[in-house]
């Protein structure tokens, strides 16, 4: 393709984006027809030939949609998210620099677009847990996100200069105070940014939707410590504590289990491990409550991103996710 080819393909993927809902885009003919052929021209640069009876696209939501391609040599996937969404290549291409292994791999990649393509990675990690396995799963998958973490500090600003949002405590404090959600939940908030921020942690990338969904692994807990982390579209650079609300929440949320201080206390010591130069367990596990306080308002504004290109309906249908996070940051601060 030439340049000026390139340009005018560029124009008309940017041009689908005007006053059109992301799931509009995705299921139009023109849209499909354009992914089809990139998939085509990335897989023929690796001798790979897509078997005509695919892509099939087995589901389309606001905030991304993907593609299932079978091939000659096997299945590969194809992601496309909304503009709105965090950009997902620049993540892939700075951690993969200092932490490959800890990836799904990419085989092509379009950062202007949004676009992904990677051969299929089997099973992810939800699938062959239960309620046995999903404590000892998510305590591999936590030391090996915190070490995810503690190399990406090295990439914190490569990341935000590529579009990750930037959300340390205080640029969430004040999120929430501009957009009204509870002024008086901002004191309480901006006290537990103040406590965070004294304790040392470095700046680094936050996943903000870290369960064993979003995770490559055969279901074994031997699986679990070579596990792959993959859907990256909430992601943001902040205080990576906030990482723990949702591994937290997991076991109640995904597998119906009770409310369990001795395994959450299990799962936190799991991730603080790496983090042990800055402090005690004890100490640093404290801090736990303030970050957990502020890793609402971050869910807030990923809800907010993941439905800026939704429909008014699809908006309706959504609205209970967002509101839910507000009302317990309101419910928590007093």
């Amino acid at each position: 393709m030439t340049s000026t080819e390139q340009s005018q393909e560029s124009v008309r993927s940017t041009d689908q984006w005007v006053d059109r809902p992301a799931t509009l885009v995705w299921t139009s003919r023109e849209w499909l027809r354009e992914a089809t052929a990139w998939i085509d021209e990335s897989l023929e640069r690796r001798g790979i030939t897509r078997v005509p009876t695919s892509p099939l696209q087995p589901r389309v939501r606001p905030w991304s949609t993907q593609l299932v391609v079978d091939t000659d040599h096997g299945r590969v996937w194809f992601k496309a998210a909304a503009p709105s969404m965090t950009p997902e290549v620049p993540i892939y291409s700075a951690i993969g620099d200092v932490a490959p292994d800890l990836l799904q791999p990419l085989w092509a990649s379009d950062a202007e677009r949004g676009w992904l393509l990677s051969p299929d990675q089997g099973p992810v990690l939800r699938d062959g847990a239960d309620a046995e396995t999903v404590t000892p799963l998510t305590s591999a998958v936590l030391r090996r996100y915190a070490r995810l973490q503690k190399a990406a500090v090295k990439v914190a600003d490569r990341l935000c200069d590529n579009g990750v949002p930037r959300l340390e405590p205080y640029d969430l404090v004040r999120e929430w105070d501009a957009q009204g959600f509870g002024p008086r939940a901002t004191t309480a908030l901006a006290d537990a940014a103040d406590r965070l921020l004294a304790a040392g942690f470095p700046t680094t990338i936050q996943h903000d939707d870290l369960h064993l969904g979003n995770v490559f692994g055969d279901g074994s807990t031997a699986g679990a410590h070579d596990a792959r982390i993959f859907d990256w579209g909430d992601a943001y650079v902040g205080h990576p504590l906030c990482s723990l609300l949702i591994p937290l929440r997991s076991p109640s949320a995904g597998f119906g289990l009770p409310e369990d201080p001795e395994r959450d206390a299990r799962l936190v010591r799991a991730y603080l491990t790496c983090w042990s130069e800055l402090g005690s367990s004890t100490a640093l596990s404290a801090l736990l409550p303030d970050a957990l306080l502020l890793a609402r308002v971050g869910r807030i504004l990923g809800w907010q991103r993941a439905l800026a290109h939704a429909t008014d309906a699809q908006k309706r249908e959504w609205a209970q996710h967002p509101q839910r996070w507000i009302d317990e940051v309101v419910e928590l601060a007093g």
